[in-house]
């Protein structure tokens, strides 16, 4: 076995330099590895809740956009029902006042129509009694009286 160790030039030296890479890697993995590594697993572990909180939180942000949403859609059809009553009011009230305004416009119409009337009465009879002394006016004219 000697002979292939030196074929192979292994010597004292390379087993020294086996024990002390063995002897520092133990070091280094308890002082430097282990700790990285639970630095790591701790990172990704973290890295994971955060992610799972965040998909918490987007889950309960897009239940509360549904129901705003939902809120939103309630509000809107209780506002359109509310402007159509109000439009409907509006259109009974606009129809009542138009009723009354005729009323009243047929009222006045009558009220003047009457009033025209009366006057073409009283101005017929005033017409019939002046008739009457003009024609006698333009007959004594024609036809002086001789006393």
């Amino acid at each position: 076995m000697s002979a292939i160790l030196e074929q192979l030039e292994l010597n004292q030296s390379f087993f020294i330099q086996l024990a002390i890479f063995a002897i520092l890697f133990a070091l280094l993995s308890a002082i430097y590895f282990k700790p990285f590594m639970k630095l790591f697993h701790a990172r990704y572990e973290r890295t994971v809740a955060d992610r799972a909180e965040a998909e918490r939180l987007m889950a309960e942000a897009q239940g509360k956009l549904e129901e705003y949403e939902k809120r939103l859609a309630q509000e809107r059809l209780s506002m359109r029902k509310e402007f159509e009553e109000v439009l409907a009011n509006a259109r009974q009230e606009e129809a009542s006042i138009l009723a009354a305004a005729r009323e009243e416009g047929k009222k006045i119409t009558q009220e003047a129509a009457e009033s025209v009337n009366q006057q073409r009465e009283s101005l017929k009879r005033q017409l019939e009694v002046d008739v009457e002394s003009i024609a006698n006016q333009i007959s004594e004219k024609l036809a002086p009286r001789k006393p």
